[in-house]
Order: C-alpha cells, then sequence, then structure tokens
C-alpha cells in the first residue's frame, strides 16, 4: 500500500455534485482512487466485515471507525494508527496496514492517547487508574491510582496536552482536575457541583475548558475557561457545540467550534474561532442550516478540519447545498476554504452515529482518516451500523503550489546523478514465482501475458522472490473474490479484500512502500474467506511488477515469463 499525497483541487465556493452519487463503491482494502471531483487521493485502509471480531462474540467486524475529530489517532511520526474495531482498538501502521489489535482491556471507552514523548507509548484509563501500553512489548503499567474515584475520564473528547505531561479528566463524574505525568501531581478539583456538563478540554497552554449542558450567560452555562488549578476565568461561549483546540498561528490559544446553537452568532451556522485570552471571536466560514459538522485541529498549522455532513440525506441535486457532506480544510484566518473530498457517507435507518465522518488529523496536519458506509447498506446490502475508515495524504498544508525555492548557492561538491526508475514485469509463470497448496490456471485473455493462476483453499500460497525498491501484486476482482494475507520478508503487511462488484483486469491488489534494494520475498496466501458481499473467495494472482531506483539513466520494459 502506498498513499500519494493528494492536494485539494479547489478553493472556489458553490455546489460541487458529487459523481455517480447512488452506485459508487469504494474499492478494496488498501487501494486508492482520486476523487473525481476535488482530486485527492484516497486510501481505504479497513475492511471491517472481512475482520474477525477478536471481542470472543465470533464472527466478523460490523464497523471500524476512528474515534473522535478531537484526539488525533496517529502517534507523533505517523508510523502507526489506532482504530475502534466496535468494542477494541486494531492497530496499524502508518500507510493504513491492519498489524493486531491492542489487549482488550483497552475498550472504546478507555479513551487511548498517544504519548508525544514516544512512539510506542499509548495512555489510557481503566475504571479509576491511569495506565500505559507499550506496543513494542506489549506490557501495561499503572502510573495512577486515583483512589478518592470511582471512575476518572476525558469525556471522550479530550487528548494529550500539547507539552505532552498533561490530562485533564473528570473524577465519579463530577471532579474536574489536571494531572500532571512527570511530577505524578493532581491538581485541585472543580466540583461542578452535580449541574450536567458535556465535555473538559485541555487547552495547549494547560488551561481547561468545561462545556456545560445548558446554554446562556449565567456561571456554568455554555463554554467556560478554567486555568491549571481550576480556578474559573471567564466564559468563552454562550453555548456548546463541536469544537476542538489549537495554537493560532500568533501563538495564542483558540478554540475553533461551530456556533449552530449560539442564541447570538456572529455568522449563522459558522466555523468561529475564539481567543481564549480576550474571547474575540472571528467567523472563518458559514454553511446552510441542513449541514452539521466536526471539527479537527492540528498543532500550529495555521488551519483546521472540518467535514460536513447532512442528517436529512439529500441526493443530488434535490436539496444539495454549498459544501455538502466534504472534507475540508479552512485558514485560521479566514482566508480560504480548500476542498479535499466528498465523503460519501449517509445515515441509512437505525445508524444514527456510525455514519458520521468524525475526520481526524494527525498532529502535523499531513494527513486525515475519516469514516464511511458509502451507502453500501442500499447499494450491497451490508449491515445497518457498517462503517470502514480512509486515509488521506494531504501533503503541503493549505496549498497545492510548493513554495519559491532560492538557487543553490556555488559549492565544489559535485551534484547527485539524477535517479531514475526501472519497472519489470513477471508474470506468474516466471521462475521467481513458487506456489504451494491448490492453484488453478486461467487463460482468459484479460490477464496480464494471457493467463493467472488462482486459489480459494486456505493457506495456499504465492511467494515471488524479487530484488527491487518496491513491488506491486497485480490480480483480478470481481464479485467471486475473496481475501488474502500478503506478507513481505515474513512480516504481514495487510489483510485484502480483492472482491469487487464490478469485474477489473490487472488490478494492483498490493504496493509496497520503498524497499531497501536487496532481496525480497513478497507471499501471497489465500485466506479462505471473503466479505459478506463477495460469492466466492477466490485469489488471482496475474503478475508482479517490480521497480527500482536507479543512477544510471537506463529505462526497462522487460516482460519476464516462461
Amino acid at each position: 500500500m502506498c498513499a500519494l499525497p493528494a492536494f485539494a483541487q479547489l478553493s472556489t465556493g458553490g455546489i460541487e455534485l458529487p459523481t455517480s452519487y447512488n452506485t459508487f463503491q469504494p474499492p478494496a482494502v488498501g487501494v486508492s482512487y482520486v476523487d473525481p471531483v476535488f482530486g485527492s487521493r484516497v486510501t481505504r485502509i479497513s475492511n471491517a466485515m472481512g475482520t474477525a471480531n477478536a471481542d470472543g462474540s465470533g464472527g466478523y467486524l460490523t464497523w471500524i471507525t476512528d474515534e473522535y475529530p478531537t484526539m488525533t489517532p496517529f502517534n507523533s511520526d505517523n508510523s502507526k494508527i489506532i482504530l475502534i474495531h466496535q468494542s477494541y482498538f486494531g492497530l496499524y501502521d502508518g500507510t493504513g496496514v491492519y498489524l493486531r489489535d491492542l489487549p482488550l482491556e483497552i475498550t472504546s471507552s478507555s479513551e487511548p492517547r498517544w504519548s508525544r514523548a514516544n512512539n510506542h507509548t499509548i495512555y489510557y484509563v481503566h475504571g479509576n487508574q491511569f495506565k500505559t501500553y507499550d506496543i513494542s512489548s506489549d506490557a501495561t503499567s499503572i502510573v495512577h491510582t486515583f483512589s478518592e474515584y470511582t471512575a476518572i475520564s476525558g469525556m471522550g473528547e479530550s487528548d494529550i496536552s500539547y507539552d505532552g505531561d498533561h490530562f485533564v479528566f473528570a473524577g465519579s463524574g463530577r471532579y474536574v482536575f489536571v494531572y500532571q505525568i512527570s511530577t505524578d501531581t493532581k491538581g485541585s478539583a472543580f466540583d461542578t457541583g452535580g449541574i450536567e456538563f458535556d465535555s473538559v478540554y485541555i487547552t495547549p497552554k494547560n488551561n481547561v475548558i468545561v462545556s456545560w449542558i445548558q446554554s446562556g450567560t449565567a456561571r456554568s452555562t455554555g463554554q467556560e475557561l478554567f486555568d491549571t488549578n481550576m480556578n474559573f476565568l471567564r466564559q468563552v461561549g454562550d453555548a456548546d457545540g463541536h469544537k476542538d483546540v489549537t495554537l493560532d498561528t500568533n501563538g495564542n490559544e483558540v478554540l475553533v467550534w461551530t456556533n449552530s446553537n449560539d442564541p447570538k452568532p456572529i455568522c449563522n451556522n459558522g466555523i468561529v474561532k475564539i481567543t481564549l485570552a480576550s474571547g474575540q471571536q472571528t467567523c472563518l466560514a458559514s454553511f446552510d442550516w441542513s449541514l452539521a459538522v466536526h471539527i479537527s485541529a492540528p498543532d500550529n498549522s495555521g488551519f483546521v478540519y472540518v467535514e460536513t455532513y447532512a442528517p436529512s440525506n439529500p441526493t443530488p441535486p434535490s436539496g444539495w447545498m454549498a459544501y455538502t457532506n466534504e472534507l475540508l480544510q479552512i485558514k485560521l484566518d479566514g482566508s480560504q476554504i480548500l476542498r479535499l473530498a466528498h465523503h460519501r457517507s449517509r445515515p441509512f435507518e437505525a445508524n444514527t452515529y456510525n455514519w458520521q465522518p468524525k475526520m481526524s488529523t494527525s498532529r502535523d496536519g499531513s494527513r486525515v482518516v475519516y469514516g464511511s458506509d458509502y451507502d453500501l447498506q442500499t447499494i450491497d446490502g451490508y449491515a445497518v451500523q457498517y462503517s470502514d475508515v480512509y486515509l488521506i495524504l494531504v501533503g503541503s498544508p493549505a496549498t497545492s503550489t510548493p513554495p519559491p525555492v532560492a538557487p543553490p548557492a556555488p559549492t565544489s561538491t559535485p551534484a547527485p546523478a539524477p535517479t531514475t526508475a526501472t519497472t519489470v514485469l513477471y508474470q506468474q509463470n516466471s521462475p521467481a514465482v513458487k506456489f504451494t497448496g491448490t492453484w488453478y490456471p486461467n487463460s482468459g485473455a484479460f490477464n496480464s501475458g494471457g493467463s493467472a493462476t488462482l486459489a480459494m483453499d486456505q493457506g495456499s500460497q504465492a511467494t515471488f522472490t524479487f530484488t527491487g525498491t518496491g513491488v506491486q501484486w497485480i490480480g483480478y476482482r470481481d464479485a467471486w473474490s475473496g481475501i488474502a494475507q500478503v506478507y513481505l520478508d515474513g512480516a504481514l503487511k495487510g489483510t485484502i479484500d480483492t472482491y469487487s462488484a464490478a469485474e477489473q483486469a490487472q488490478a494492483v491488489l498490493y504496493t509496497s512502500g520503498r524497499l531497501s534494494n536487496t532481496s525480497h520475498t513478497l507471499t501471497i496466501v489465500a485466506a479462505g474467506t471473503h466479505d459478506a458481499a463477495s460469492a466466492g473467495a477466490w485469489v488471482w494472482v496475474d503478475a508482479f511488477e517490480v521497480s527500482s531506483l536507479s543512477t544510471i539513466a537506463k529505462r526497462s520494459s522487460l516482460f519476464v515469463g516462461r
């Protein structure tokens, strides 16, 4: 799997209708497509209905999603991702390849948060315990037990602080306090007095926002700002709403929220930036009242991500307004809205939440993930609560034009030789490919080289040995295709669902990342299973394409086979 950077193509307003809205189907897991309207490359990274449920109840999952927009599923160097597998979490590599599950103790309500100090530690809550899990050693440990409370919680929306050393918790659902990891100290607790509140957020400078259920201007209404010791500072909003916190480009703490519940909005159904130090509000965008939003803010990047979704489920062009069901990047100065993609998710019967995309970003803002059902409940009869996750590498933030580069200063060091790519296509009958188990030949003219090999028995393997810096598995996808595991140099790289309602010959089913220019093995293993939509479990091996980077200017179009 190799997801390339994708740049938003449109920064203008107006209605943009998605093509083939009622028939479009997403690709198989590990495969990308280019959004036909906005030009972003979208990669599918999960296959819920082809993933075994590990919680002990058996069968397959119905939905996989990211947790919520306000906490990042990415670790600091973007090498790992965590996603919810219904009741527990799955671990993925940074390109979206599923690796394994986290311990079942880390449930969907445990609020796992990546450490900022290292890229293998996850913090989470378990009852009244604050704990860590190390993805390298598979070890868990208790950081602190808050015995004075029956349980602690970040209320489902708060992430770790910017300095990586503070969390805000609510003890026993009532007492709000800040905990510092490095000193193992708990600050003063604020007693909410039993008044209902929705969320707690820790700001970039370790202040705290408490969001109350009741709107208004009196105490314990709207959104209130407290310092680290839970001393009240000021009200920053008259009502609650979906939001996130970040630093503006000038270093000021800001809250970016949807003001749809504000009794005195500065703009209608707007995305509003509130400077926490002063309470000053700036309208960044305004949407039609048919749209709801989620907001995800990276670190001090000068923009936020906003996803719109339409609970009324309009069918274009009827009822379709500007920015309907889109993934957006909005600059914090309000100067630009970049449109990334249509998420194509929509409500279905009793699915009141899983269909919402809940787009969330990495800390550096270079990538986002979102959930979508692509209306497969209607198109293919999928389960009501179905959802899967998709990844977009956004590339250069807020612009698709590279900045000018100054010419290099004179130097006596020779410039490096130009690098060129050589590709070699190996057919499935090449001596470099070895088969074990039961495989059947297919001589269809639609295959590369006029033939391919396929298997459906669990454990049947095709192993390709090659030397190069990249490799692709080429196969066939149709309504009878099933699931395969892909191993590179003995390590599981992904579980690939090759099913497609439409026939796709010579399809790229797997693409590796950049490899060292040495000998490698790529192994395709038939799982003997298929997703609910497929009528069979066939796995096809048609060809392999090997790429090599070279400083020698050459180009190869070799055809290797028998």
